[in-house]
């Protein structure tokens, strides 16, 4: 554009300052090359604000999917959900594109584990129907397995008219958060278990004390029935002087019995001494057999057979931790008898090894999981449903305390065997 003065002529009274305006297009190439600029300028602001939002969206720890079409044909993920999926950020993870983009290698279940259809997806729904959905939990399977717990949200995108032209998905990982809360509800149940147990020994030790005075005066009057001839100068007949010693022995057995309960749940300072270890596999199996067989319902039909090496040397350590693995040890194996059917007996070997006191613990039972061998020690791990999962991990402790080791094997034919080692010299104090 050009501004010309100029003075109009041929007035009576000239005119001075007078504009006269006069406009001319620019050049075609000054236009086109302007344009060009600002084009340009606006394809790099354009760019960096691309880039920007690329950098938000793939630095955030959510999963973020966009679909621009009511179907959800093609969904658009941040890096984010590609890794949820196994996808490249590149690939359609639309589970409502055609066939041949069609992720191929997750599928989506409820809590239930029921399959939810390609449709009812949160995304889909937002872009079919315009709903809005919030917490929305559910799972992905992969196809190798794994199994991701996942929070969606999703709200959809709309036209000028109000109506959805497609989606924006948000999805979190919980899996770990979900794992964390489950422990922590094993751990509160767990402890709440062993609160119970060391109830139960308080128990035991109260319940000890009061059966003994009647045992031992029930032993009394057998045995002042049995002198009773030598006082009295009568004779007895002998089937009551037989049933009378029968009386004698089993409460001398029950009193026995008592005093090895109380035993073995009184805490006391850890203490290492000269042990027997086949005295203590005998005791064990006498123990299990009297009170924790008719506790196990069918295990008292499954026999417990010691084979014991009897040119075995005493050993240094504390008698009450290592029965307490053996029982340990011993009333796995007869639930792992019981829970699969078996009839074969529970066989307790003990052995000299190279040094040690070996002793093995060999069920005919289910066995174990090979995915389970490497977890078996670690504490609060059970495959019981009422199993507190500490048993294996004490008594690997314990053992180790000991200088020795624990560990398990699966049969060559069925069931599992136990083993542990003792040395024979002196071992570090147990703690």
């Amino acid at each position: 554009m050009r501004i010309v003065l100029a003075q109009i002529v041929g007035s009576a009274a000239p005119v001075v300052g007078e504009l006269a305006i006069q406009t001319e297009p620019l050049p075609a190439e000054e236009r086109i090359a302007r344009l060009e600029a600002e084009v340009a300028r606006l394809e790099a602001a354009l760019h960096d604000r691309a880039t920007e939002l690329d950098t938000l969206l793939n630095v955030i720890p959510v999963g973020i999917g966009v679909a621009f079409d009511p179907l959800c044909k093609r969904i658009r993920t941040n890096s984010t959900l590609a890794d949820f999926l196994d996808l490249d950020a590149a690939e359609n993870s639309s589970k409502t594109a055609d066939a041949s983009e069609r992720p191929t290698n997750f599928v989506c279940v409820d809590l239930d584990g029921r399959l939810i259809p390609d449709d009812q997806l949160p995304m889909q729904i937002s872009a079919r129907n315009g709903a809005e959905i919030r917490d929305l939990e559910f799972k992905i399977i992969h196809e190798d397995g794994r199994i991701m717990r996942m929070l969606g949200y999703s709200a959809p995108l709309r036209d000028s008219a109000g109506n959805p032209r497609g989606s924006v998905g948000a999805f979190i990982d919980i899996t770990e958060r979900r794992k964390a809360e489950e422990n922590e509800r094993q751990r509160l149940a767990e402890i709440a278990h062993a609160n119970r147990l060391c109830t139960l020994g308080e128990m035991i030790s109260g319940l000890a004390h009061e059966l003994n005075q009647p045992l031992a005066a029930a032993n009394n009057f057998a045995r002042a029935c049995q002198r009773w001839p030598l006082t009295s100068g009568q004779e007895l007949p002998a089937d009551v002087l037989g049933l009378l010693q029968n009386v004698a022995k089993q409460t001398d057995r029950a009193s026995e019995i008592v005093k090895r309960l109380t035993t073995f749940v009184k805490k006391n300072a850890s203490l290492s001494a000269g042990v027997d270890v086949n005295d203590l596999v005998s005791s064990v199996i006498t123990l299990t057999k009297s009170c924790f067989g008719p506790a196990m319902g069918r295990a008292e039909a499954i026999p417990l057979v010691a084979e014991l090496d009897c040119s075995l040397p005493m050993i240094a350590a504390d008698s009450i931790q290592i029965e307490q693995v053996l029982v340990n040890l011993i009333r796995n194996a007869l639930e792992s008898a019981v829970d699969s059917g078996a009839t074969q007996p529970v066989t307790v070997r003990t052995s000299l090894q190279k040094g040690c006191v070996r002793v093995d613990v060999i069920d005919c039972g289910a066995g174990i999981a090979a995915h389970d061998l490497s977890s078996l020690f670690q504490p609060f791990f059970t495959t019981k449903q009422e199993g507190l999962g500490l048993g294996l991990s004490v008594s690997r402790s314990i053992i180790e305390n000991h200088g020795g080791r624990l560990w398990a094997e699966l049969n060559p034919e069925q069931g599992a065997t136990f083993s542990f080692e003792l040395p024979i010299d002196s071992p570090p104090e147990a703690r």
